[in-house]
């Protein structure tokens, strides 16, 4: 259970990271290839979250990763699946598992001011 109340802060940590880079980029305060920058490293913190066990949780982070490849920082590859409806659905495929762990996703915004 520990695990996958851990799992699910994580994610919601990469659902900060890309939510708060594409509020920089509609607000003017980055460029399309410094958000892109962002996505690549919510990719690499989505790769890095267990997602080996057999809960309903783990299954899902299993899930959301396959929707989207680990970007490698050398790679400077654009992670288009963020965003992507596969994205979407993954993502809200983890709310309900979350949710029975009693940790449920969430978005910081600090962009902005």
């Amino acid at each position: 259970m520990a695990q996958d109340v851990a799992a699910c802060a994580a994610v919601s940590d990469v659902m900060s990271i890309v939510e708060n880079a594409d509020i920089a980029l509609t607000e003017g305060r980055v460029a399309v290839q410094e958000q892109q920058g962002w996505y690549e490293v919510a990719t690499r913190v989505l790769h890095r979250i267990p997602s080996s066990g057999d809960s309903a949780v783990s299954q899902a982070v299993a899930d959301l990763q396959g929707t989207v490849p680990a970007v490698e920082s050398w790679a400077r590859t654009e992670p288009t699946a963020i965003r992507s409806d596969a994205w979407s659905v993954a993502l809200d495929a983890l709310a309900a598992p979350c949710l029975a762990v009693d940790s449920e996703l969430f978005t910081s915004m600090f962009t902005g001011g």
